[in-house]
């Protein structure tokens, strides 16, 4: 590494370059060397002010911080300043800080119009990958450089980077700072999602769990599928239901590893997301059919008798969790969150249709019936402080955020049933949706479901870089952005918000995005952490977006 830079080790150990203009040995390395630009200047009460004459200016642009040692490199660039713009004919200007580089489509850390003779500070950082001669350039648009003075104090940058040498130092998931740590004063709870064998049944997981995070969500090992152990049912007993008749029920459910799953939450000290009680997907064919035929030929039964089924299970499952509490912990709860009804909002959702029809579940009922009953039977059989929840896909897209607001509106309106939150499940993409600032953003989306009285919990985020070339510092810089997002909307007191965040999944290896056909050829790398437990850039995101919220 030429010694241009300073090389300095973030807490990551992710190398990274510092310049900055507070060390007077450094100031006259910032910029590409111009006589117009003067370094430790006495202005306006301050000292050390990089002064940029534009009389004597020859280039097209203001200024130039070179980066043709970083050709090559995903860089994340983060820099802050505050600037004053003399023009001598009193004009406001627009004024430019970016990255030329034409294949990212100029990457900006700062574009404004800023009026003559004030102060104006920004922090910003932006990603890109760096092709050859590339810079950091200021810009004065559509003004005559002659007219300008530019005054620059407590400017700063950092370009940080992966080392891809032999010599970088990796660090694991358990030495690393704890992300619950982090956000504990922001969040109920931060979680991951795992599965049990190869996972949550090893002493790696087990212990990165404890160091990293107070909550996990089970993959698959709470869905019907897996609570039924994909038995048949050769046996039945009668179950009396809410309408006073008695009806046929599974004599038995094995309930697979759930309770393996509740031990080591116990155990270890974790509390759990319970997901998911009804879902169109990895439930039984034969659960709606008479008798509990296996045969899909067989008739659906009506809705009265699938009533009884819904309630039948949600009661079983509830008493199934409440008992391994009682005798296990203490009566203390494990599970505190609920997944009821798990994307039954059509993707293509309407004003007046809206429900999900490629289910059995709509196949019964042929509306939002169901799912209005099973927040009715989780509010009966439920412990009154578990958090019951609504969880979907694409629930920032207008169409069906509005859909998933009339649902929680109907649910609501029904005297005996409860809902407590909506879970947006996240899985976005590096380049969309929109975080913030506009009306489609996901920001919009929580801000609108709490609107209506319901907290948001963000349960199985990922970001996909799709099928675009995956950049480290871009997924630093989009996780930043994230929870910087999940900070400003947390709960606070008098105030519906964000009260937990999960992340889907462990390490990139184990994704469920790289079995998704949209990505096929190209590979996804949306978690914290690599196949090897060590950390990413991206943890370092997240971390920061707390750090910096503590420091404001």
């Amino acid at each position: 590494m030429k010694k241009i830079f300073n090389i300095l080790f973030l807490i990551s150990l992710i190398l990274a370059i510092s310049v900055s203009c507070s060390k007077k040995n450094e100031q006259k390395a910032v910029f590409v060397q111009d006589e117009a630009i003067k370094y430790n200047q006495k202005f306006d009460g301050a000292e050390n002010v990089i002064v940029i004459d534009g009389k004597k200016l020859k280039n097209n642009y203001i200024a130039k911080i070179a980066l043709d040692e970083l050709e090559g490199r995903d860089v994340l660039v983060q820099m802050s300043c505050e600037m004053r713009i003399e023009d001598s004919t009193g004009a406001e200007n627009m004024v430019s800080w970016k990255i030329n580089e034409p294949n990212e489509n100029f990457p900006t850390l700062f574009e404004d119009k800023v009026a003559p003779g004030k102060w104006v500070y920004f922090k910003s950082e932006t990603s890109s990958m760096l092709g050859p001669k590339r810079s950091i350039t200021l810009n004065v648009i559509g003004s005559q450089k002659q007219n300008l003075k530019i005054y620059l104090k407590n400017f700063k940058y950092k370009i940080i980077y992966d080392e891809s040498d032999e010599t970088a130092v990796k660090v694991n998931w358990k030495d690393a700072p704890s992300l619950w740590e982090a956000y504990k004063d922001y969040f109920d709870y931060f979680g991951l999602a795992v599965g049990y064998k190869g996972e949550l049944n090893t002493t790696e997981i087990q212990d990165g769990l404890k160091h990293q995070v107070n909550c996990y969500t089970m993959g698959n090992e709470f869905k019907p599928d897996f609570i039924f152990n994909w038995q048949k049912v050769t046996q039945t007993t009668d179950f009396i239901a809410e309408d006073g008749k008695t009806y046929k029920v599974p004599a038995k459910i094995d309930f697979g590893s759930a309770k393996e799953c509740l031990k080591i939450a116990k155990d270890s000290g974790f509390i759990m997301r319970g997901h998911v009680l009804v879902w169109h997907n990895q439930t039984p064919d034969w659960f709606f059919r008479v008798n509990y035929s296996q045969n899909k030929n067989d008739s659906f039964v009506d809705k009265q008798t699938m009533n009884a089924r819904l309630e039948w299970y949600i009661k079983s499952v509830m008493e199934f969790v409440d008992e391994f509490e009682k005798t296990e912990n203490n009566g203390n709860h494990i599970i505190k969150y609920w997944d009821v009804v798990n994307e039954a909002v059509s993707d293509n959702a309407t004003a007046s249709k809206w429900v999900r029809e490629n289910s059995n579940w709509y196949s019964i009922y042929n509306s939002e019936e169901f799912i209005i009953n099973a927040f009715r039977y989780a509010n009966k059989y439920a412990p009154k402080d578990v958090l019951l929840t609504y969880n979907d896909y694409n629930e920032y897209v207008p169409a069906k955020r509005d859909a998933i607001c009339t649902l929680v509106q109907e649910i609501k309106a029904t005297k005996d049933a409860r809902i407590d939150v909506v879970g947006m499940q996240a899985h976005v993409k590096i380049d969309w949706p929109s975080i913030s600032n506009a009306s489609d953003s996901f920001e919009a989306a929580v801000q609108k479901y709490t609107s209506l009285g319901v907290d948001v919990q963000v349960t199985e985020l990922d970001i996909a870089n799709g099928n675009l070339r995956y950049n480290s510092q871009k997924l630093r810089e989009v996780y930043k952005k994230y929870f910087e997002m999940f900070i400003r909307n947390r709960k606070t007191d008098g105030k519906n918000g964000i009260i937990g965040v999960t992340i889907w999944g462990t390490t990139d290896d184990r994704t469920w995005l790289n079995a998704l056909s949209e990505y096929s050829g190209t590979r996804q790398y949306p978690l914290l952490f690599n196949a090897d437990y060590s950390v990413k850039p991206a943890f370092y995101g997240v971390l920061e977006a707390a750090q910096d919220a503590k420091g404001n």
